[in-house]
């Protein structure tokens, strides 16, 4: 019995060690979203290049505009800092927070954390 109690304990270190060494879900994510997506919503378009900082520019078919900012992956969430705007009437700098729903290596969907409207990006392949 007590090889199997003390099997059990090196193994549950072996485990945490392991854990350590993994990043975090929010550092994966954040990884993860880089790259060039594309969202088509309704009536406009958008392009965002996600850098791997975190910074983005985002540009939207109709009406014409360019955005710009950084996400950050916070404790499962996505906080969008806008920067600039090249919509007058957008009072910048400006914190959006996104719920991540799902995120595979060609979509990510997403909503307002306090919306109920999912939007998707699709990865643009390179």
């Amino acid at each position: 019995m007590r090889t199997y109690i003390l099997a059990g304990f090196f193994s549950l270190c072996g485990l945490l060690s392991i854990a350590a060494d993994t990043p975090s879900s929010d550092t994966v994510i954040q990884q993860r979203i880089v790259g060039t997506w594309l969202l088509n919503w309704i009536a406009f378009q958008c392009t965002t290049t996600i850098s791997t900082n975190g910074d983005y520019v985002t540009y939207q078919s109709n009406p014409r505009s360019r955005y710009e900012g950084t996400i950050k992956i916070k404790d499962g969430l996505w906080i969008d800092t806008l920067k600039k705007c090249s919509v007058t009437n957008q009072p910048v700098p400006h914190v959006f927070t996104n719920v991540i729903i799902r995120l595979t290596d060609h979509e990510l969907i997403f909503r307002a954390q306090n919306g109920r409207q999912p939007m998707m990006w699709e990865r643009v392949k390179q």
